[in-house]
């Protein structure tokens, strides 16, 4: 095993069996064991049902996002050439430098923070609401909702999006405009596909994390005087982002495997695959 991964994956079943507990066992401990009844009205069956079903539906989304990863990365290609008004070539650099295990371990931030703001946003709205909290759900309920709508939909939709780019960035995909299409003096440009995608996403989710958890504050401190559970709302990201480390880790453990497979893909979209060097002078 290499070095940058020992701690990553130290790190890693550390948080495994604190998700499990946090997720499984302590919401089954405060709320008064395995027949406790409801907690998730949208999961048909009693407490533990429940919260099995909760608990795997984030490892099922990453796991279906690590097997068509490299096909959703097409459509990422696709729309990139379509921002870019197809001036751009494509090509493959290979990276010297391996990502370090403190990269591997903070990249997982991202996705925690995405799947929390869908789940504010979604439960702002309101509509979904009565499908994740018993008898509907008060303003006092707005951070037990926004829990499991961030487990349940917040979490696999983060999945479907980040693991394909974690894959895209990897696999060293570059593109440089064509210079010789315009008629007017323009600057070079060369960008990361992936990256470009990650800065975007990035942009996004800093906006959009101090806008839903203003509103959502501004929501829950307006509307009721129980503050009991608002600071869930806090933990809630932190247990998502230790959701996403063990799979981070296992994307770059596996790079050079999916690599192989977005080459394959590539060679198709008429994309030479032999890694290029590029020089600054």
């Amino acid at each position: 095993m290499e070095k940058r991964f020992q701690i990553p994956l130290i790190v890693s079943v550390i948080l495994i069996v604190l998700v499990i507990f946090l997720q499984f066992g302590l919401p089954l401990i405060l709320g008064g064991g395995i027949n406790s009844g409801d907690i998730i009205p949208l999961i048909p069956g009693g407490a533990f049902t429940d919260l099995l079903i909760s608990i795997m539906i984030p490892f099922i989304f990453m796991f279906i996002s690590l097997l068509i990863g490299p096909l959703m990365n097409l459509f990422f290609i696709f729309l990139h050439r379509l921002v870019r008004l197809n001036k751009y070539e494509y090509f493959k650099i290979s990276y010297e430098k391996k990502m370090p295990g403190r990269t591997i371990l903070l990249r997982s931030i991202f996705p925690g923070l995405l799947a929390v703001n869908i789940a504010i946003y979604l439960t702002l709205y309101g509509t979904l609401n009565h499908l994740f909290v018993v008898d509907g759900g008060g303003a006092q309920d707005l951070p037990v909702v926004i829990e499991w709508i961030s487990i349940i939909i917040g979490a696999p939709v983060a999945s479907l999006i980040i693991i394909p780019l974690w894959m895209l960035d990897s696999s060293g995909l570059m593109c440089a405009k064509k210079i010789e299409e315009y008629n007017r003096p323009v600057a070079p440009d060369i960008e990361s596909v992936g990256r470009f995608y990650k800065k975007l996403l990035k942009g996004f989710v800093g906006i959009s994390t101090v806008i839903s958890y203003s509103l959502i504050l501004y929501q829950y401190f307006t509307t009721t005087s129980d503050f009991s559970t608002i600071f869930i709302v806090f933990i809630d990201p932190i247990v998502i982002i230790f959701t996403f480390v063990p799979i981070s880790l296992f994307v770059e453990a596996r790079a050079p495997s999916y690599n192989k497979r977005m080459d394959s893909y590539y060679k198709k979209l008429d994309i030479d695959t032999s890694p290029r060097t590029i020089k600054i002078e």
